[in-house]
This record gives C-alpha cells, structure tokens and sequence, in this order.
C-alpha cells in the first residue's frame, strides 16, 4: 500500500506532558540561575576573621532587587561558621540570642543549614552550599506541580516569588513536602488501567501523605496544618459519591497519628540529645515581638493604634495572634464541612489553603518569601487572575520597599516616604486577599488534571494534545489536498478565488435542473460563504473541477473517517455543459484512485435523495452498491431528507475500476 498519507495515521509525537515538564524545568532552571546571581552578590571579598563579606548586607548600590539573604546573614550569629551540630550543645541568653548551633527554625531546617556549612569558610561558601541542598526541590516541585496542572505550572516556575525568594531562606524543602502530599494523594486516587479504580486505597494514601506532612511540619512548621483537613477527607470518605457511609474514624486517627509520629520521631532525637537547645528555638520565637521586621499587619496596623511598639501593642499581638489563627482554621474547617454537607465531599485541598492563608495573615510574622508558600494553591485551585496578578505585584513591591526600610531600622526618621508607602500598601493588599482566601480557597474548585486525579477520573487531555487531535482528525491529515489530473479533466483544491466562477456555474434559468441539491450560490458573496464553509469543515476536502482548463464544477470528498479508513464522495454539482461528458466519471475515477490506490481507504460512500433518480443512476453506473435508505439523514431545506446510500468497498474497486477507465477514456 502507498504511504503518501496512510502511515501519517497514529504518527508517534512527544507526549505533552513530556513537553510541559521540560519547558517548566527550563524556566525553573533560568529562575534558580537569577535567584543565586541575585543573592550572591551580597557578599565578595574581602572577608573578616569570620569569613564574613564587607559588602553584606548592602550589596551593590542601586541594586532594583535587594540581595539580601537569610541564609547569608545566619553564617555568622548561630555558631554556623564554627559547624557546631544545630541544638544540641546550644541554648538561648537572657537578652534573647541563640548560640550554640542553636536557630530558629523547626530541627530539620536546622539540619539543612549545617549542612550547608559543611566545608564552607565564607558566608558565600554557604550561600553557594545551600543553594545546591535547596535546587533539587524547587525542581522536584516544579515537576509534580507540571504533571498534576500542567501548563498552570508556568505560575510557580516563570513568576518572580521563586527568583526572589529560592534562595532568600530554606523555603523550598518545605513547600515540595507539602506539594509531594498533594501529588500523592493524586496518584492514589488516579485511575489504574488494570482495575479501573484507585491505584492505591484511600487510607493507604492518605498516610502516606501524612508522613510527608509531619516532615513539612519539622522544617516550617506550616505543612502540619494540613494532617487536620486530611484526616477529615478520610473520615467522610474521600470523593465516594455514593451514599454516606459511616465515618471512618479508624482511618481518620490512621492519618492523624502517622504524622504525630512523624513529628516525635524527627524531634525526639535532639530532644533527648540537647533539650535545652532544642527548646531554646521555641523559646525564641515566642519571645519574638511584631517589628518592622515581621511586616506584618500588627506592625502596620495595630502598632499605629497603640501609639508604637509598647507593652500594650505587644501584649495585644501576644493574645491576638493566636486566637485569630485559631478562629482562622475553625472558619476554614467549617466552610469546608458545610460543602461536604451539601455536595458529599470535604474539600480538603481548599481548606487546606484556607488555614494556611490564616496563619500567613494573623501570625505575628509575615516574611515576603512567604508567597512560596501560597504560591502552589494559586497552580492547583482555580484562583480568579486578577487575584494572582494582585498578589504577585505587591509582592514584588514588598520585596524590593522592605529591604531598603530595614536598612532604616535604627534612623526610621530618615528612611524615603515610598518604601515605607511600599510596604504599608503591599501588607495591606496581601492580608485583604488572604482574608478573602480564608473563605474562597473553600469553594474554589481543583485544576485539570489534579481534579480528575484526585476523584479517580481518566483527565482530560491538555491543550496541546486536543489541538494535535483536531489536527489529525481534520481529514487533510489523512487524504491531504492533492490535485488530480487525467487527460482534460483537473481536479484541484477549491480556492475563496473561485467564487466568482460559482456564482456563474448554474443561471437562474437552469436552477430547476439543481431541485435535488443543496442551495447553488448565485452570488459571489453566497459562492464566498459556501467555499468558506466547505474549506473550514474539518471532515471534508473540497475541489474545483477543471475541464480544459475552465471552471465547470466542484466535488469533495466528505465524512472521512481515517481511524476507520472510509470517507463519502459528494457536494457535486457540474454546469450544464458538463453534464453527460467525460468530466463526471473522470473526476469519480481520480477520487476513487486517490482513495483506494493512494490513501488504503476500505469504504467510499455515496448519499443521494431518495427521489433523485439520476443521480441514483449514476452512482450505482460507478458500481456502488445501494445499501439502503437512512431516514431523515440531512436536512433538505424546510424539512428532512430521506437519503439513498451507496458504497463500494476496497474489495469492489479492482473490478469496476477498468469499467471507470473505459468509460474516461470516451
């Protein structure tokens, strides 16, 4: 058989998902590069006796991003620079500083930041370190988030939080246990081929996740948050539909107890080791008061209420801060039920978010690379672009006002009016959308893929992959736009320029000759429109018929089905000098060809009025054979028509095709 077109059928392409992957790494790749060339030139020779930079933290003057980095400011202050292994031979002093290896962060983050100091003499060793512990996950995100929302990842990987904050802080390690959880949830609830139910059971996957969340909660506390949502899904049953069962309060406590134990077994170990270390960390953050340092709405807000930070402001946040993330999380965990009550499913994923935008806005403490925490609901929910744009551009304005107040911090009298504007407004705008969240995130439905994952649903294809489907349906991709010749008689691809021959084919006074077929266009502007909706009608492929070089008809070939190798020959209609000649049967010949001989088609097809007998004639002259009568088949005008079908099969051609010949040849 002739591959012309044939083999074009079920070509193998590169899967889209494949290609979102890819190009998101990319982007990752080009956002971590930006990220490390920003930070590190806060620091350079020369260094002190501690390896500490001269430069840091101002960096180059007139820099538009701030270089400053958490990272590089801990080298020295916490017994970094000395490699003393975090907490356990530290503690805190009584005007609140840690020492001894001692910081602030949960012990797994700890963890990180020795290692990064490992062979590290300066605090641009360190940055270069940590920054290597840290790629790895901002990648790793980037992939689950690319094979669960596909192109909606661009929002993570091309977005300017992961440029400014990759390697702000240890951020990264926290927000991939988080999305990990979420991407495990989804993979135990996709589809399996082989049963077509959930690759994994609900409990299963659900203490999976769980361990991924107590290890998010030992490096940023956050992640733990989300065991309570969780355990919920599982005790109402996930996205069984079916009627309420009882609540499983065995997997529910499954979950709850996988991630506190979690919790204890990362914990215990410096615990035991080193409490006094170990505790000092809590003691610091509970010691740590609302400054300008937090930017957060107690600084911007309250503090202006109280007459500045005094004992009364501090007091204030002290009960405040709490209680207000607590109701919080009580909101979010009351919303969600309410929509398990109403549509059987408790939207865990939303809630999830929802706590987590509470603890963001009331928390005493608001950094700007916070946003890497949100930043992964704005991918996997479906959240308003406005709603991200906002929240993305503050952000931004955020990042670049607060680093040039704080260099204000002992002379705040001095500092420029628009970075203090900048932050006000930026803080203001964040805790506004996040209060909104609190409520949104509940209702917000899940993005595709992730939504098909997570209710054991076949996803839909993306967007990519619907257009290469449309593109090999299109019957072009399968018969192609060929022109076929033989002897006088042409047969090439209809053009918008032959509307003018169209509309002069059939006069007026010979329209009684057309009863059977469709409206003839009698103007340019209906030839237009009746050549436009051929060419744009993804099944069909429309010729001119050529005799001696003039324009004398048109045929198509229609209804092509490649998956199923047959298509139906028809829309023809000839001008009167036509009709009767050579030209019909040639132009049958050369479709007919072009078919079977070049295209492997096993099927062609010929439909006709019922009461147009000529035409019944002619077709079955071809030696199609009559198959029957498909009642109101097509529409005919006012009403319906009853159609005459005809075929002839691959098996039929050989034999009738010399007749063709014979009959062309005359």
């Amino acid at each position: 058989m002739p591959a012309t077109w044939s083999t074009r059928i079920g070509r193998p392409r590169v899967g889209e998902v494949t290609l979102v992957v890819l190009t998101s790494l990319l982007l990752t790749v080009f956002a971590l590069a930006w990220a490390f060339r920003v930070k590190e030139v806060c620091g350079g020779a020369p260094f002190d006796e501690w390896g500490r930079s001269s430069i840091f933290p101002a960096g180059p003057p007139r820099a538009l991003i701030p270089c400053y980095s958490d990272i590089m400011r801990l080298w020295i202050g916490r017994d970094v620079d000395r490699h003393v292994f975090p907490y356990i031979h530290g503690g805190i002093n009584e005007q609140g500083d840690l020492f001894g290896g001692v910081v602030e962060y949960p012990v797994l983050s700890g963890m990180l930041l020795w290692l990064g100091a490992i062979g590290a003499h300066t605090d641009v060793q360190f940055l270069q370190h940590s920054a290597l512990i840290l790629a790895p996950f901002a990648l790793a995100t980037t992939a689950l988030l690319a094979v669960m929302t596909r192109w909606w990842v661009l929002l993570w990987a091309a977005t300017p939080p992961l440029v400014l904050y990759a390697f702000h802080n240890w951020e990264l390690p926290v927000v991939f246990t988080s999305v990990a959880a979420v991407a495990v949830m989804a993979y135990g609830g996709s589809v399996d081929p082989r049963t077509g139910g959930r690759r994994m059971s609900l409990r299963r996957t659900a203490i999976i996740a769980a361990v991924l969340l107590g290890v998010g909660f030992s490096l940023k506390l956050y992640p733990g948050f989300f065991v309570l949502p969780l355990a919920l899904y599982v005790l109402t049953g996930g996205q069984s539909l079916r009627a309420r069962r009882a609540l499983d309060w065995v997997g529910a406590a499954w979950v709850a107890g996988t991630a506190t134990v979690v919790v204890i077994a990362t914990q215990a170990p410096f615990m035991i080791a080193g409490y006094d270390g170990w505790k000092a960390a809590l003691d610091f953050q509970g010691r740590r008061e609302a400054d300008l340092t937090t930017n957060s709405v107690w600084y911007w807000g309250l503090r202006l209420l109280t007459g500045g930070e005094t004992d009364t402001y501090h007091s204030l946040v002290g009960v405040l801060s709490p209680l207000l993330v607590a109701a919080g999380f009580a909101v979010a965990v009351w919303l969600g039920w309410r929509v398990y009550q109403r549509d059987g499913v408790f939207p865990w994923l939303g809630v999830a978010a929802a706590m987590l935008c509470a603890f963001m806005v009331f928390h005493k403490v608001h950094s700007p690379q916070y946003t890497l925490w949100i930043l992964p609901f704005f991918v996997m929910l479906r959240v308003r672009w406005w709603i991200i744009a906002a929240y993305l551009l503050t952000d931004v304005l955020l990042d670049i006002s607060i680093f040039r107040l704080m260099g204000y911090m002992h002379h705040p009298a001095s500092a420029p009016w628009q970075d203090s504007v900048g932050v006000s407004v930026s803080v203001w705008v964040h805790a506004a959308i996040l209060v909104a969240l609190i409520v949104g995130f509940v209702r917000m439905p899940i993005r595709e893929p992730l939504a098909s994952y997570l209710t054991t649903s076949v996803a839909p294809r993306g967007p990519l992959t619907r257009l290469a489907d449309a593109d090999d349906a299109d019957a072009r991709a399968w018969v192609g736009t060929p022109t076929l010749v033989r002897g006088d008689v042409t047969l090439r691809p209809l053009r918008t320029s032959d509307a003018g021959a169209l509309a002069k084919l059939v006069p007026a006074s010979d329209l009684s000759l057309y009863a059977w077929t469709g409206p003839i266009p009698q103007t340019p502007e209906d030839a237009t429109r009746w050549i436009t909706t051929a060419l744009s009608t993804p099944t069909r492929v429309p010729f001119a018929v050529l005799h001696d070089g003039e324009f004398v008809g048109t045929t198509s070939l229609y209804d092509v089905d490649a998956s199923n190798r047959t298509l139906a020959v028809g829309f023809t209609f000839y001008g009167r000098a036509a009709m009767g000649t050579v030209v019909n049967p040639t132009s049958k010949l050369l479709l007919l060809e072009h078919a079977f001989d070049t295209c492997g088609a096993v099927r062609v097809v010929w439909h006709t009025h019922e009461g147009n007998s000529r035409s019944r004639a002619a077709i079955a002259k071809l030696g199609a054979e009559f198959e029957g009568l498909l009642r109101k088949h097509r529409r005919f005008g006012d009403g319906w028509r009853t159609t005459a079908q005809f075929a002839m099969t691959d098996d039929d051609w050989p034999g009738h095709r010399a007749r063709l010949l014979e009959r062309a040849a005359r």
